[in-house]
């Protein structure tokens, strides 16, 4: 774990829950999920991780699935699948890391409704509209906002009946004020940045931070260095999105979904190159190098935090309370 914070934060820290929202681990069968430890090692209780996206077929995403889940199992001795905010405290308390899954876009449903509930009994607990692109259910941030569809009204509603958390991010502003206004349950951008203080088409509107906040749910700030400025991540610049948020709606409704993609030993560049359309011209991916936040980054946040007035409880919210908090709220939720 990085030293470089105070004393007082570093006790705050390793006491506090640690909640990345999103990891941009690449989504692929192959991938040796002991990349984890990037994580674990930095004090982390819980991440989402990636299983898929709409750049991929929905096969991809179930073969994906079926690997992590077996990794994670075989290593129960370290790791947690976990299906409840009681399995997080739980792996918390026994020095353990916890995590489950999330699903980049709803090509992964390939038109069937029934797939929800499938992939929550896999351990889903999370899931995003769109990818930058329109699909049947929602329009994308880079593409043209066609709103929320019925089809991905009747979505919303079963994210919310089998407990699997509506997450706005990547999806286009219209969109995601209309999936806010259709869930009963508490939304999240789990990884997506305010435009107020970096304008990138990724990022997202004032107009749509106060809707999330106005259901209860989260913003989780996004490491990608591209849409945190000129490629540039450093704490002091995520930092000042995470208090443009705070002062906006409240530091109970600020968190963090770093994004950070860790070295994989598999061509991603294939599956990107194959579609450059879900990345277009004029939006800074052809950044050479782009940086991420890292994990290691996340105990000297903390100490930025303290520095910039916020108190103990605003803290341990923004580093996990505030989305376990919503966790709570929606995995509570049962199929009937």
């Amino acid at each position: 774990m990085s030293v470089t914070a105070s004393s007082r934060s570093l006790e705050l820290y390793s006491d506090a829950l640690i909640w990345d929202a999103h990891a941009g681990v690449f989504p692929d069968p192959k991938v040796d999920l002991a990349l984890l430890h990037d994580w674990r090692d930095q004090g982390v209780d819980y991440l989402s991780v990636n299983v898929g996206f709409d750049v991929m077929g929905w096969q991809q995403t179930l073969a994906t699935l079926a690997a992590y889940r077996r990794w994670v199992l075989r290593h129960d001795d370290d790791f947690v699948l976990a299906g409840s905010v009681d399995d997080i405290d739980r792996a918390k308390r026994e020095g353990k890391f916890a995590l489950s899954f999330d699903i980049e876009g709803m090509n992964a449903l390939n038109g069937n409704i029934d797939m929800v509930e499938l992939y929550h009994a896999l351990g889903v607990r999370q899931m995003l509209f769109a990818y930058n692109l329109k699909n049947d259910a929602a329009g994308g941030c880079h593409d043209d906002d066609v709103g929320l569809t019925d089809f991905g009204k009747s979505i919303v509603r079963e994210m919310n009946r089998v407990g699997v958390i509506v997450d706005c991010s990547h999806a286009a502003c219209r969109t995601t004020l209309e999936i806010m206004a259709e869930s009963s349950k508490p939304v999240v951008f789990s990884h997506s940045n305010p435009s107020a203080v970096w304008n990138h088409q990724r990022n997202i509107r004032d107009e749509q931070i106060k809707a999330c906040a106005e259901t209860g749910g989260v913003v989780g700030m996004n490491g990608m260095g591209i849409f945190l400025g000129e490629n540039d991540t450093s704490n002091e610049t995520i930092l000042r999105h995470a208090c443009h948020v705070a002062e906006l709606v409240g530091a109970e409704h600020v968190g963090f979904g770093l994004d950070f993609s860790p070295e994989v030993d598999i061509d991603v560049g294939a599956i990107l190159r194959s579609r450059p359309d879900f990345w277009p011209a004029g939006n800074r991916y052809d950044t050479p190098a782009i940086k991420h936040v890292s994990p290691s980054q996340l105990p000297g946040l903390a100490d930025g935090l303290l520095h910039r007035g916020f108190d103990e409880t605003e803290i341990r919210g923004i580093l996990g309370g505030n989305f376990r908090r919503v966790a709570s709220a929606v995995w509570a939720a049962r199929p009937s």
